[in-house]
C-alpha cells in the first residue's frame, strides 16, 4: 500500500506536537508530555459550563446532525456581539472560510496586497491554489514589525489593489494596528475591499473588533475564529461578518453543516460565558509578560512583544530551525516562522503562551539551548 500524497502543496502550519502524541490517537495520554507552543490553541480549558453542556449531551451531540445553516449560533453571535444576523455566517473554522471565500473575491487578475510577514494561509490560497499574483507590504523589524500607517495608505494609493487583507492583531508579529486606523482605510479607499482576520483580536480590552463596522462599509470582510479565543480548536468553528450582499454571495458556496452540533452548541454556550473568558485572557497577558521578562536578558535571542497569546523571537546567534530541534528533543514544540515571511531567513520563532508550568520548562530549554547551562524556572 503506498500513501497518496496531496496534489495541491499544502500550506505549513504547526502542529508537529502530535507527531509525538500520535496522530492514530492510540494514546492520548502521551499529550501530558508535550508542550505544544507551535499552534495557538488556548492553554486553558473551555468554560465549565461548555464542558458540562457537552458532557451531559455528548451522545445526542455526536449521533445527530446540527441546524443546516446553525441558526441558533447566528443569533448568539448578533446578541453577544452586537452584528445583525444578515451580516454573518459560519464556517467549519476559519481555513474552511478562507478557502471558500478567495476564490470568489479574486480573479486572475486581481491586485491583491498582503503584509509580510503574515499568517502564511492566505499566500498559500492566493499563490499557490490560486496562482493569484499577490503584492507584500513589507513589516519591519527595526520598527518592531509595526503597521506604518502613512506607508501602507501610500502603497494602497499606488497600486490600488482590489484586495487587501489583514491579520489584526497580526500573527506572528503580535502587532495590532489601531480600529481606528483600519476605519480611515475603508473611507480612503471604499473601492478596495478588506478582508480582515480578527483571530487573536478579543485577547484585546475594549471591544477592538470591527465586526459591527461591516452593517456601514461594503469594502470590509470580518473573519472571526471561535478556537483560539473560546478554546473551541479541536471543534473548528469560526464566522465571518460582511455586508448582507457579500454574505448572501459567499453563503452559497457554504456547504449545509458546515459547522458540527457539538461545534455550534459549544459556541453558544461560550459566548454566554464573558466572564470566565476574560479572566483568562488576564492570565494570558499575565503569563506572556513572566515570559518575556525572564527571556529579556537572554543572549542569543531578541525578544518581541505581543498583545496576544504567543510571542516571536529573534535568533542571533544560532539559527531558528537549530534551535527548534534541540527544543524538539525535549518535547516542546514552537513554531518556525519561514512560512510566514520570505524574508525571515531561519532566524524567527514564534511560541505560543502556555501555562506557567509550561512556560517555565520552555524558557528554560532556551536558555539550554544557548547558554548550555541548567537554570531556574519563572518563580
Amino acid at each position: 500500500m503506498y500513501a497518496c500524497k496531496p496534489s495541491v502543496p499544502q500550506a505549513f502550519h504547526g502542529g508537529r506536537f502530535f507527531d509525538a502524541i500520535g496522530t492514530d490517537f492510540h494514546d492520548l495520554s502521551r499529550a501530558e508530555s508535550v508542550i505544544s507552543a507551535d499552534v495557538l490553541d488556548a492553554w486553558f480549558d473551555p468554560s465549565p459550563q461548555v464542558i458540562e453542556r457537552l458532557r451531559e449531551h455528548l451522545p445526542f451531540l455526536m449521533r445527530t446532525s446540527p441546524p443546516v445553516h446553525g441558526d441558533g449560533l447566528i443569533s448568539a453571535i448578533s446578541e453577544v456581539r452586537g452584528v445583525p444576523r444578515a451580516n454573518l455566517c459560519l464556517g467549519g473554522g476559519s481555513s474552511h472560510l478562507i478557502f471558500t471565500c478567495l476564490p470568489l473575491l479574486t480573479s486572475e487578475n486581481s491586485r491583491i496586497l498582503i503584509l509580510d510577514p503574515m499568517y502564511g494561509e492566505y499566500s498559500h490560497v492566493l499563490e499557490q491554489v490560486l496562482h493569484r499574483t499577490v503584492c507584500r507590504h513589507h513589516l519591519h523589524e527595526e520598527e518592531n514589525f509595526q503597521i506604518n500607517t502613512a506607508l501602507l495608505f501610500e502603497h494602497v494609493r499606488l497600486l490600488r489593489p482590489h484586495l487587501v487583507v489583514l491579520v489584526n492583531p497580526n500573527s506572528p508579529t503580535g502587532k495590532y494596528w489601531p480600529r481606528t486606523e483600519m476605519l480611515e482605510l475603508l473611507r480612503r479607499f471604499p473601492e478596495t475591499l478588506c478582508i480582515v482576520d480578527e483571530t487573536y483580536v478579543d485577547y484585546l480590552f475594549g471591544n477592538q473588533s470591527l465586526e459591527r463596522e461591516v452593517a456601514h462599509f461594503r469594502n470590509l470582510v470580518v473573519l472571526k475564529s471561535m478556537s483560539k479565543v473560546y478554546a473551541l480548536s479541536g471543534l473548528r468553528v469560526a464566522y465571518l461578518a460582511a455586508s448582507e450582499e457579500m454574505v448572501r454571495r459567499v453563503g452559497r458556496y457554504l456547504p449545509p453543516w458546515s459547522a458540527s452540533l457539538p461545534a455550534q452548541v459549544a459556541a453558544v454556550e461560550a459566548l454566554h460565558d464573558p466572564d470566565y473568558y476574560q479572566q483568562r485572557y488576564r492570565e494570558t497577558h499575565l503569563l506572556r509578560c513572566q515570559a518575556l521578562e525572564a527571556l529579556a536578558d537572554m543572549e542569543g535571542v531578541q525578544v518581541f512583544d505581543s498583545c496576544a497569546n504567543f510571542y516571536l523571537l529573534k535568533c542571533t546567534q544560532q539559527s531558528a530551525t537549530w534551535v527548534q530541534t534541540k527544543l524538539e528533543a525535549e518535547n516542546i514544540f514552537i513554531r518556525h516562522c519561514d512560512s510566514m515571511s520570505p524574508r525571515f531567513n531561519d532566524n524567527f520563532l514564534r511560541i505560543a503562551v502556555k501555562n506557567r508550568e509550561q512556560n517555565a520548562k520552555i524558557v528554560s530549554a532556551l536558555k539550554r539551548v544557548f547558554t548550555r547551562d541548567v537554570v531556574p524556572a519563572i518563580a
